[in-house]
């Protein structure tokens, strides 16, 4: 390798196993190769350099996970295809797309996936799937594999994982497995930066407890189980319940350890569940069809939530306490009860919104898909009712397409950047 930036030890951080054998060294050459192709295309100057490295393996871990039949990717096309008719988001699939091959689709899908990861999250944009280096360097990658295809090794140490033979019987044998996959597999880019921001919460609220080592590994288990992933906003538990064979002795346990986890309720949303309910109830009545009513004074909310919602003075005075802006919305859901609608405003297209901005709308509109404004059935009601009709990305193909982009994926988005399910 005429230019070797990445080693077998860097390869095997994605991998349950401390020792490398002959599959690593050949994986890990194909690690290199990556990175030649994104140096030849300048891909590799839109990220960090130990970002790009961490790119170039995880699109080798990929072509490992399709030669070996590990079923990590296969899973989430599979399901993508199951809910959207589509195997991958953004691009259409072409007659010789193959579920158990390596796709040109599935490799410019991944490559926008990490220079969101990598370089949109740490510059806070939205990468355009339409970016045409990540498209030319897409097909020198899967050009690359084709190559490689015919001789290309089977990984016989991962293909153990999800062998009939492995056994899953006790939490002990799971959870293992389960922390691999949630904070080290190659989909997962994010994992431990949510646990590093959960760490630094806790220890604000409990300095105490910093050097709790009881503690902080409780929290690092809690997170492998109910964190929700970019992909489908699926907990971990959920996605190795797809990943095992439906043959495989304890793939029971595994169904009920994804159920478990998908089924779980921030407590302190729970303990208002009732209550929020019976608001949501309310605001239903008075509604009338309208989704927000659009207020401009702090005032203006109290009389609303005395007046028309008939709420006692404890159950509106904490969002009534927020308001110290001159133009928001009121809405209500039945898990968060009632709410405020105050970043985006100007992006919702109402004939009752006395604030809308078409230029705006059009410039920022995407910001709803990406950043949490409101509650997801408020997104789902104004994304079907077409008040967000405006937020498009920029495209070099034709405006159309650059709406076309949000619209006809914006449940994939909302759940990729939002991660509720």
């Amino acid at each position: 390798m005429k230019n070797t930036k990445i080693y077998p030890k860097d390869w095997l951080q994605l991998h349950p196993y401390k020792q490398s054998g002959p599959t690593d060294l050949y994986y890990t050459r194909i690690a290199n190769q990556i990175h030649e192709i994104m140096e030849h295309t300048d891909l590799v100057n839109s990220f960090e350099k130990e970002d790009a490295i961490q790119v170039s393996m995880r699109m080798a871990a990929y072509f490992e996970d399709v030669i070996s039949g590990l079923n990590i990717w296969r899973a989430f096309i599979t399901q993508y295809k199951e809910l959207t008719g589509n195997y991958v988001p953004f691009y259409t699939v072409s007659d010789h797309y193959y579920d158990d091959e390596a796709n040109f689709e599935d490799v410019r899908f991944l490559l926008w996936h990490y220079l969101q990861q990598y370089h949109g999250v740490k510059k806070g944009t939205f990468v355009n799937p339409d970016n045409p280096t990540t498209e030319e360097t897409a097909r020198l990658i899967y050009q690359l594999f084709c190559q490689e295809w015919t001789t290309a090794p089977e990984n016989t140490k991962m293909q153990m994982l999800f062998a009939p033979d492995t056994s899953y019987e006790t939490p002990e044998q799971y959870v293992p497995l389960l922390h691999w996959f949630h904070y080290d597999s190659y989909l997962s880019v994010d994992a431990k930066f949510n646990l590093s921001e959960t760490l630094k919460e806790y220890w604000s609220q409990s300095p105490e407890n910093r050097n709790n080592t009881e503690a902080l590994m409780a929290i690092h288990n809690s997170m492998s189980y109910i964190d929700r992933t970019a992909f489908l906003a699926y907990t971990s538990p959920k996605w190795l319940s797809l990943i095992l064979p439906e043959t495989h002795p304890n793939h029971a346990f595994f169904v009920e350890s994804a159920e478990s986890a998908e089924s779980f309720v921030d407590p302190a949303i729970q303990e208002r569940e009732e209550s929020n309910k019976n608001i949501y109830k309310k605001f239903v009545e008075i509604a009338d069809g309208k989704l927000l009513f659009y207020m401009k004074s702090k005032q203006e909310f109290i009389d609303f939530a005395s007046g028309q919602l008939k709420l006692e003075e404890s159950e509106y005075t904490p969002l009534a306490d927020c308001i110290e802006f001159d133009k928001f919305a009121v809405y209500a859901s039945p898990k968060e009860g009632l709410q405020l609608l105050v970043d985006g405003i100007e992006f919702i297209k109402d004939e009752a919104n006395p604030f809308y901005d078409e230029k705006k709308a059009s410039e920022q509109g995407l910001g709803f898909f990406i950043v949490k404004h409101c509650s997801m059935d408020l997104l789902k009601a104004l994304e079907e009712r077409g008040m967000l009709a405006d937020a498009q990305t920029k495209s070099l193909h034709s405006p159309e397409r650059g709406k076309a982009i949000i619209h006809e994926n914006w449940k994939f988005l909302a759940k990729y950047f939002l991660r509720e399910g």
